[in-house]
């Protein structure tokens, strides 16, 4: 081989280990962005299944505080019952009271106008008593109507 024929293959040895080694380089490079966009693919799937656990832990309380807050209404109408319930008997109640007191009163005044009439009748008989043991000649001394009755 001619000198020129061994410098250009150097050059060309040279230069086909450069191009081999920017190839290797390009590898390397290309192999650590494989596994850098792997490592961002894992971690990728690891927050969508943080997300999704979330997501369910989330719909869970959801469900939860829905079944709680249906409770409270079926507690809350259910105490609105009871309390319509209590407010009825207790109108119930007040109107009996009220026609007790009605009738109570009532009975007062009957028994006010029995003892007017039994006096006024007391008196009358006295009076009539007197008239008789007048009349016979009895004035004084006369025993009373309330008398005769205890004899």
């Amino acid at each position: 081989m001619s000198v020129i024929g061994d410098r250009e293959a150097k050059k060309l040895e040279k230069l086909m280990a450069k191009e081999a080694k920017v190839e290797e380089q390009n590898i390397k490079h290309a192999l650590k962005d494989v596994k850098k966009a792997e490592k961002a693919v894992k971690k990728s799937v690891k927050a969508v299944e943080k997300a999704e656990k979330q997501k369910a832990k989330a719909m869970k309380q959801e469900h939860s505080t829905a079944k709680g807050l249906i409770k409270a209404k079926h507690k809350h109408a259910d105490v609105l019952e009871k309390e319509a319930k209590i407010e009825e008997r207790l109108a119930e109640t007040r109107d009996k009271e009220a026609s007790t007191d009605r009738s109570v009163q009532q009975l007062h005044a009957d028994l006010d106008n029995l003892q007017v009439s039994i006096t006024g009748n007391a008196k009358e008989r006295d009076t009539r008593l007197a008239e008789v043991y007048a009349h016979c000649g009895q004035a004084e001394g006369a025993p009373t109507s309330a008398q005769l009755a205890h004899l």
